[in-house]
């Protein structure tokens, strides 16, 4: 047996069975005996099992192993790390089918309704015999004392790493443009590759398909962008009109129910005062969504911010006060504390409250929600 080092909870084997080489997924010793862990592994197994595509690894069964316990048996035959590959010093066109091999391996996997989501270069194998790309498609489980390493985290999408967004096909392009960057495959690559990997990710190609055009044309599509992009706004502004809307709903409701003096000045402060946004959007959930604030206060708030945002017009015109609204409460959230740690958890909580009353958008309207929450959060940052 060889063992392939790795950085997960996991343990890749190159074993014999039967006189042909295969490849052993499997969990380290002191996790083995975890059920939480072993149960990861079936579902792993059952997620992959009858996918079959000539540049991934092809699971074949699941099998208790002297010494390494119940493991996953891939199919294998020799071969090397892309990082190996690429040390190898290959020319241009030779990249460029690497390239080609690993896109064709994810955009089966997302017309299999499968997103990688951890592609990593240490995960992508290159044969030996025909250079031919094997991509494991297995997601590694980290543990408390087992971070994960830099060097993989670099590849990874930012909502991969947070874990607070559903992951799409935006995901893996974001791993793939990394991957073209650490290719050096020349500076014609690199709007390419700007295009693949945006921290927004309503701003990166929306597929694999659109990732190769770009790729073997040496641009990005200006033009598709701009619609894009156009698209998205509008989008973007439907999403905030009705997650603001519910919020302040839910303000409202708890405002009357105090029956205290200050019913009037606290209904704009108290959406970002509770400390549990999402407990405020579920209990919006009850509240008609037509209505609306009628308190001078809270009109002038949102009338001093929406100043500050662009006049919408048509079925838009209510985003002039929706959109400010949630710059207004991100604004407080950051200016109740100075530890980075408290900030973010109260920005992910008060992002997973207003996310959780969008259930019945489709993708798209979630893709532009995502835009224009993170677009905020990065400008606050700066």
């Amino acid at each position: 047996m060889q063992e392939i080092k790795t950085g997960g909870i996991q343990k890749l084997t190159i074993a014999k069975d039967g006189g042909q080489d295969v490849l052993l997924i499997s969990l380290k010793e002191a996790y083995q005996s975890k059920p939480q862990y072993q149960r990861s592994m079936k579902k792993e197994f059952d997620r992959c099992k009858d996918l079959d595509h000539q540049h991934l690894l092809k699971y074949l069964g699941m099998k208790d192993v002297e010494g390494l316990g119940s493991c996953i048996e891939l199919e294998w035959e020799s071969s090397r790390s892309l990082l190996e590959y690429l040390d190898e010093g290959h020319g241009e066109d030779e990249k460029k089918r690497i390239v080609s091999q690993i896109a064709s391996a994810l955009e089966y996997l997302h017309q299999n309704g499968m997103i990688h989501g951890a592609l990593d270069p240490s995960y992508i194998f290159v044969t030996k015999k025909a250079d031919e790309v094997k991509v494991l498609n297995f997601r590694m489980r980290y543990a408390d004392t087992i971070s994960m390493p830099s060097s993989s985290l670099r590849f990874f999408a930012p909502e991969a790493k947070d874990g607070t967004v559903a992951l799409d096909a935006r995901a893996d392009v974001y791993s793939l443009g990394m991957i073209v960057r650490v290719m050096e495959l020349g500076e014609e690559y690199s709007q390419v590759i700007d295009g693949s990997c945006s921290f927004g990710r309503s701003e990166r190609y929306a597929s694999i398909e659109d990732f190769m055009e770009a790729f073997e044309h040496h641009h990005y599509s200006r033009k598709n962008e701009s619609s894009s992009s156009t698209a998205s706004k509008k989008m973007m502004g439907l999403v905030i009109a009705i997650a603001v809307l519910v919020v302040i709903a839910a303000v409202l409701l708890f405002s009357r129910s105090s029956q205290t003096a200050q019913q009037t000045d606290d209904a704009d402060s108290t959406l970002v005062a509770d400390d549990n946004p999402a407990q405020n959007a579920d209990s919006a959930n009850s509240v008609s969504g037509s209505v609306a604030p009628t308190t001078d206060s809270t009109n002038n708030t949102q009338q001093t911010a929406s100043a500050q945002t662009p006049q919408y017009t048509g079925d838009l015109v209510f985003l002039n006060n929706l959109v400010p609204q949630m710059h207004i409460d991100i604004d407080k959230i950051y200016a109740s504390s100075t530890d980075p740690d408290q900030i973010h958890k109260k920005v992910t909580i008060y992002y997973k409250g207003l996310r959780k009353t969008l259930g019945s958008l489709n993708e798209q309207q979630f893709a532009a929600f995502d835009k224009a929450f993170s677009d905020y959060i990065k400008s606050k940052q700066q």
